[in-house]
Order: structure tokens, then sequence, then C-alpha cells
């Protein structure tokens, strides 16, 4: 359930604005593997468990989309860190930050 919302999340950043089209492509990808493939994997290993499947296919079979979460964990991350190349200008912009505060 952690995993979905944890892709779910990811789901949110869909439309923003990314330096490349294949970035955010990449980004929809992996946040879409993220949030379907724990739900999957669980209906999977259930499915395989009432079918009489041996013990060990089902580790087998559940353990593989495991390495996909984690390889799409990894592209979220490294794309996080790419796309701090091209921020927009108000980014560098310094906030007063204690004319925010009214008490002050």
């Amino acid at each position: 359930l952690m995993a979905t919302i944890f892709g779910g999340i990811h789901c949110m950043a869909w439309f923003f604005a990314f330096p490349t089209y294949q970035e955010q492509v990449l980004w929809q990808i992996s946040a879409v593997t993220i949030t379907c493939t724990p739900c999957l994997s669980s209906a999977t290993a259930v499915l395989l468990d009432k079918l009489g499947t041996p013990y060990i296919v089902i580790v087998l079979v559940s353990a593989s989309p495991f390495m996909l979460y984690i390889t799409a964990c990894a592209v979220l991350l490294v794309l996080m860190f790419i796309t701090l190349r091209n921020l927009p200008p108000d980014a560098y912009k310094a906030v007063s930050w204690t004319s925010l505060v009214p008490h002050l």
C-alpha cells in the first residue's frame, strides 16, 4: 500500500515541465511502474498460490517485479537530479523570509 501511494505521489508530476520530452516520458513510465508493480506482484502471488504453484516459483515470480520496482525508483532518483540543471529563473531569486513572519 505504501509503495503504491509513493508511486501515486510521483504521478502528480505527470504534466510538470521537464527539460526534454524523453525525460518526461521516462518519469511517466517510472511513476506508473512504481504505482502498479506492488499491486500486480501481490495479485500474481495470490493467484499462483490459489492455483497450487510451488512456493519457490511464487517467490521467483514475485521477485522479478521487485527488481523492476527498484529500477524505476533509481530512474526517478536520477531524473530528479538531472532536472536541476534547467531550473526556471524564479528559483534563483532570494526570498526575504523575515518579511513573511508577522511577529518579526
